[in-house]
């Protein structure tokens, strides 16, 4: 999988790793400056740790079908600008922003995967695309008395998600890399909306952060895979 994505042999190789390396670093030190004050460099972390993903797509142009890849490069642009939507403090209206870009990313990345998705042909797969749905009525059912105005967005993005992460579930040739990064990011998803409008929850920012990231590399690299393959 590595190989076939970093080491193409066009002479863009050093790019494409040092892209992927600085991506790490930035997400593991946004970890550690994640429960300090906002300060620039707090929120250029958090936007560079997906941001720095958006090269790789494009990097990828010639090796594969071209929209998919401008699509999915667009998925990791628009999760990026919701990442920093969510790091600015003192404004209301950042956290529907980020839930606007956040929800534009998902359309992004059911476009790229649509294509792909066969259904899932496993019984496995099949259970847990069930269980899936079962705990995404759950978490809304949850929250749903507390949403007021904020009923019909939670609600449109909680679909949304849902569908982004059944389409995934629905590629068997990337599962289960790529079914469990979906999952990932729509556990961190959740556990955003719960601590939002539940309560808070322990040890919230490493939750958050770790499956959020670990979803979104998850699902970054069997898709550059398949799409370049």
């Amino acid at each position: 999988m590595f190989g076939q994505i970093f080491m193409t042999g066009d002479g863009l190789d050093w790019l494409r790793i040092a892209l992927a390396l600085a991506s790490l670093a930035a997400a593991i030190a946004y970890q550690i400056v994640e429960r300090q004050p906002p300060s620039a460099l707090r929120t250029g972390l958090k936007t560079l740790s997906i941001g720095l993903l958006v090269p790789l797509p494009l990097l990828a142009l010639g090796q594969g079908p071209a929209l998919p890849l401008l699509l999915l490069a667009a998925a990791f642009l628009f999760s990026s600008a919701g990442d920093l939507f969510l790091a600015l403090k003192g404004d209301a209206r950042n956290f529907m922003r980020g839930l606007g870009a956040f929800l534009v990313s998902h359309l992004f990345y059911i476009a790229v995967m649509a294509p792909l998705a066969t259904g899932p042909e496993t019984l496995a797969l099949k259970a847990v695309s069930l269980a899936v749905g079962l705990a995404a009525l759950a978490v809304y059912w949850s929250l749903a008395a507390r949403l007021g105005a904020m009923k019909l967005p939670v609600g449109a993005y909680l679909a949304v998600i849902l569908v982004m992460v059944l389409t995934a579930l629905a590629i068997p040739e990337a599962s289960p890399v790529l079914g469990l990064g979906a999952i990932l990011f729509m556990f961190s998803d959740s556990i955003i909306a719960l601590d939002k409008f539940r309560g808070p929850i322990p040890y919230r920012g490493i939750i958050v952060w770790t499956t959020y990231y670990a979803g979104q590399v998850l699902m970054a690299l069997p898709l550059l895979m398949l799409l370049t393959k």
